[in-house]
This record gives C-alpha cells, structure tokens and sequence, in this order.
C-alpha cells in the first residue's frame, strides 16, 4: 500500500517514558533534541476527589496514599479535571491538598483519561494556532510554542511507550489520537528499541535507569523479546538516598550545611543531603569504581614551559626592559605558585573537590564516587534488603539483571544480544563511568576459556552459550545536538530517526488517518 508522505516539519515526536514525557515538533539534517519535557503525572485536588467519591458511594482515601501509584481515581472524571504541568507544580508549590498519579509508572498505560489529559497537553500546546492564543488556557502554552495547527490535520505522530502494550490498549491509543487530536497518521514504537536505534545497533541489552526502577531489555533482530524484559526495583532515587547516608557522616561537611548556630532540622537535613547528592551526579562530580581504573582526575601535572627569553629579539626591538620586568615578575611568581602546585597535586591525589551548593562552600573526597553503589554492589543491596527498604525477591543489581533477562531467551539468541553490546541509558547515564563500571561487573558472567567450564564468580554454572565477549555502547558522536546528553535521550532520538525514515517511505509502517477512517481502530495492529 502506497503511503502518504509528511513534509519534515510537520513530524512530531513524543517520547513517553515512567515519569516524564519528551516532545518536539520538526525534523531536520541535525535531528533536534526534544523541546518539551512534562513531568508524567497528573493531580486532582482532594476536595474534588472527595466529593466526586461521596457522590459515586465509593470509600475515603488516606492521606498518606494520597501520592501513591496504585491510587484509584473518582469514577467520572475527564481529561479537564486533572492538573498537569505548570497548573499541577504551582498547586503543589502552594501546599495543595492533592491526589498525584503517574499513568504510565507500570511501564503501561494504567488510566487513559490520565494518559489522554498529559497528552491533550503536549499535542494542544504543539497545534494551537498562534492566532488563538488569548482564548486558550495556560496549559496550552507548550502548543503555541510549537505552532502547529490541530484543526488542519496536517502532523503526524510517533509515540513511544516503555513497554509493549496489549492490542486492545494499541487500538484505544489509536483512537485516541486520531478522533480526540486529529492526527495525521500514527505510529507506535517501544522505548528500549528506539534507544538501541539510537546506538545504531539493531540486536543488544539496553539498560534503562529511571528514579525508581531499572528497566533491562533484551533486544534481538530489531524484535524486543517479552520473556527476556526485566524490571528492578532500584533507580537513580536508591543512589540518592545511599550517598545521603554517606555524607551524614562527614562532620565538616554537616557543619558547612547545618552551623552548630543555626542547626537544621533533622528532616530538613536528610533533604539538603538528597539535593546535595542529586547535585553531585547531574553536574557531574561522581564516577564510579571501575575495576583497574583509579578513582578521581588523570590529569598530567606538568610543569608549565616558560616559552624561553629571547634577549637578542628584545634589544632588537627596544623593549629589553619591559622583558626584563616581566621575567622578573614570573620568576617571582613562580616561586610563590610552587606551594599552591604541590597543594593542587595532593588534591588531585586524594580526588578533592570544591562547589558551592546553595550558597554554601563545602568540600567531598572520594566518598562521592560511592554514589552508585546499589545499583553495582551486591553487599549494599543486601544491606537494603536487610533494612526492609527492598523486596529479597525481586532485588538485585543491575549485572545480574541483566545476566537474567538474558538467560531467558533462547539459546541463540542470547549470543546475538551479547554480541550487539549493552547500552545504559536513562536518567543515570549522564555519569559518564557508570557504563564502564556495569562493564567490569558483567565480567563475571564471561568465559575467558569455553574449554574450562564450570562454576562462574557469581555462583552459577557456566554454559557454552555464555558470552565470551561484549562492549558497552553509546550513541555516536556525530549526532551533534546529542554529544552531551544523548544517552540519557536516546529515546526520543531513536523516535527521531525512525519518524524521518517512516513518514518519508511511500510503503511505511504507520496508520494514515484515511486508513483509519476506512478500517477503525484495529488497523493499527497491522503496523506495530
């Protein structure tokens, strides 16, 4: 079937992931990073929700619910009853009563009214005609912005979802966006494979780290495999809450944060440390343990070349005096910087640093390194476990999660997953080492000699299926608008460059809206 074909800049994207969505309007030569970023969740005042449940007969919640993801919405709610965005972060800075829920926290979608009022939002906000501006609602903003008309049918759309969703669910997203958003055409793709796309590899083990969860992902031929995907429940938040603890202990540094004058509370303490701790990794000050890597900078310490006196050029010119002065005063000051040298030498042996966090000056050492520990570190999970912060049965660290989804496919798949590489991605990938240091953990599950089988470091059988080898990969440096956080985007630039090479093809994978308007909501499942 001969498809349409959409103008490039009419493509919108909308990377929706557990907590926040990402969207862009437009394709070019340079595939652009998203332009908006939404906070997955939706609010409802208590009060409302009060009412709306006395109304239904249905029974109070507690409070202490009140932001829990298995919630339960009031009956007979539409996609106008929920605060997002601006609406819904002003309400929560003001100290609101609210019921907060995360829609697609499960991976799935658990609400549709949830789902259709966050992307009312963004598709609102990307077709909103400029002209209107005044009638529309603050919320519509992020429309404007992307000036794009919803009520001429003109953008298509590529979503991207966390994981497979059933075929009814697929037929209701097609719903949706064709008769509430008026979409072109529609396209539905899974999150972990836009991200190995995005590495430019078809078959490999992508590794999504959210706040909470860790998603692991066996992916072979292009072909997500259901049996193999694994979720964990550790996230950037466990890292967050383990280096608090840490630095709990650093007498200076509490005195930098809480002066014996005016001490913090014990509660506002734990959060300045979590704020510290999320500070420390998002601008870059952590890098994990690797093994038979130091810790800390590798900079050379060099002495500086004093560019030589060249006398007989100075008489030449008449300014041997002016030379004379000048190599008077370097002298001079190279004899006061030698101290601050061998100082900055033994800073850069100890791996100490200096940043100023909320007005305050303070100084860490290696200690901050630690951050990653509960994702790497099998006795720090077990440590978590004993203390009741997480499950026995469904923890464990990120290498054996991914040994595990692994072992779950079929025999010869397995070697094509391992071959394609493993890429970290998520919220955590911005720490530049963290893949490096997965990669020294994984070594457990090689066999260096497939003729020496027998029982790996990590407690089970070696198998001649076993890896022998594999790389941790990365999206390439020559997506310019990515090199500095194109990990962590991986997705929405995967669903870039599927949406460029899908809306272009005469014979692509995407429901077009007179498909749709001839077939119904099922023709979608003839193109995902």
């Amino acid at each position: 079937m001969v498809q349409q074909q959409f103008k490039e800049t009419t493509i919108v994207i909308i990377d929706t992931g557990r907590r926040q969505i990402k969207a862009g309007r437009g394709l070019h030569e340079l595939l652009p990073a998203p332009t908006v970023y939404l906070d997955a969740r939706v609010g409802l005042r208590k009060a409302d929700a009060t009412r709306l449940r006395s109304e239904n007969g249905g029974m109070e919640v507690d409070a202490s619910a009140a932001s829990s993801s298995k919630l339960v919405p009031p009956k007979g709610l539409r996609p106008s009853s929920y605060l997002v965005g601006t609406r819904l972060d002003e309400a929560v800075a003001n100290g609101d009563e609210l019921e907060i829920y995360w829609p697609f926290e499960d991976g799935l979608v658990s609400d549709f009214t949830q789902a259709e009022a966050l992307w009312q939002v963004l598709v609102t906000m990307i077709t909103a005609d400029l002209q209107t501006h005044h009638t529309l609602d603050r919320k519509y903003i992020l429309f404007e912005t992307l000036q794009l008309r919803r009520t001429l049918n003109e953008f298509p759309v590529l979503l991207s979802l966390p994981k497979r969703v059933s075929n009814d669910a697929q037929e209701r997203l097609a719903q949706l966006f064709f008769e509430r958003f008026n979409v072109a055409a529609f396209c539905l793709n899974e999150r972990p494979l836009m991200q190995l796309f995005a590495a430019n590899q078809m078959s490999g083990i992508v590794v999504d780290i959210d706040d909470f969860t860790t998603d692991v992902t066996p992916i072979v031929e292009a072909f997500p495999s259901p049996s193999g995907t694994l979720t964990i429940p550790l996230g950037a938040d466990d890292c967050e809450k383990h280096l608090a603890s840490i630095l709990y202990s650093n007498n200076t540094l509490i005195s930098a944060i809480s002066p014996p004058a005016s001490p913090l509370s014990p509660e506002n303490l734990h959060a300045t440390l979590l704020r510290l701790a999320r500070h420390l990794w998002m601008e870059g000050h952590i890098k994990p343990n690797v093994e038979g890597v130091p810790i800390g900078p590798t900079n050379g310490t060099g002495e500086e070349d004093d560019g030589g006196l060249n006398i007989a050029a100075a008489l030449v010119t008449g300014k041997e005096k002016a030379i004379i002065e000048a190599s008077n005063k370097k002298k001079a000051s190279a004899v006061k910087g030698a101290a601050e040298r061998e100082r900055e030498k033994e800073r850069e042996r100890l791996d100490i640093i200096e940043i100023e966090f909320e007005g305050v000056k303070i100084t860490l050492g290696k200690e901050r390194h630690r951050f990653c520990e509960p994702l790497l570190e099998i006795d720090i999970l077990k440590q978590l476990i004993s203390s009741g912060q997480k499950d026995l049965v469904t923890s464990m660290t990120i290498a054996s999660a991914v040994n595990s989804a692994v072992m779950e496919l079929d025999i010869p798949s397995r070697a094509i997953a391992w071959d394609g590489g493993v890429f970290v991605t998520g919220k955590l990938s911005r720490i530049k080492a963290l893949g490096a240091a997965l990669h020294s953990h994984l070594k457990t599950f090689i066999v260096r000699d497939p003729t020496e089988l027998g029982i790996a470091p990590n407690g089970q059988p070696y198998t001649t299926d076993q890896p022998r080898s594999f790389r941790i990969i990365k999206v390439p440096e020559y997506f310019a608008n990515y090199r500095d956080s194109g990990d962590e985007l991986a997705a929405f630039l995967g669903c870039s460059i599927v949406a460029k090479l899908t809306f272009n093809d005469p014979s692509g994978k995407f429901l077009s809206k007179s498909a749709y308007s001839a077939q119904g909501p099922s023709a979608i499942l003839e193109f995902v």
